[in-house]
């Protein structure tokens, strides 16, 4: 995998094949999945344990089919592709699941799990996340620190 423009903790595990654009900042105990797909764009943050999904085994397990005549059943393995797309920022001990795309220029906060689309300049919180904001409110108003009090809530939520 080609790191060059990138900055990946030693700390971090990396899976599958993602493709990683350059900026891209990934820290410590985070798990990148790129086994079913993962495209993460340029100047991204990933911060410490983070983790992003793009495969699952619940219903191989669930239905008793991991080991098939001996072996670790792949088969049944559910994958599809995540993105997240350029200069989003993913907070501290986020969850990504499988299949979600994160739109351009968004927030996802600290602890939260994603299991649906985020669009474009979203500030996504909570479990499941849920949209709460705008991002490009803190572009230009100088604001260095995003606390909930600081969060203009949108109307159409």
């Amino acid at each position: 995998m080609n790191r060059i423009g990138k900055e990946y903790n030693d700390f971090c595990i990396i899976m599958g094949e993602p493709i990683i654009e350059k900026n891209v900042w990934i820290g410590y105990f985070t798990v990148i999945d790129g086994q079913g797909g993962l495209i993460i764009e340029e100047g991204v943050e990933i911060s410490s344990g983070a983790k992003i999904m793009s495969h699952s085994t619940e219903w191989r397990c669930i239905n008793e089919r991991r080991i098939i005549e001996g072996a670790i059943n792949k088969a049944e393995i559910s994958y599809k592709s995540v993105k997240i797309e350029k200069f989003s920022f993913i907070g501290t001990n986020a969850v990504i699941l499988k299949g979600v795309t994160i739109g351009h220029h968004s927030i996802i906060g600290a602890g939260s799990v994603v299991t649906t689309d985020i669009p474009p300049y979203s500030i996504a919180v909570g479990v499941p996340a849920k949209v709460i904001g705008d991002s490009r409110q803190f572009r230009d108003e100088g604001i260095r620190e995003i606390t909930p009090s600081k969060i203009h809530h949108s109307d159409i939520l």
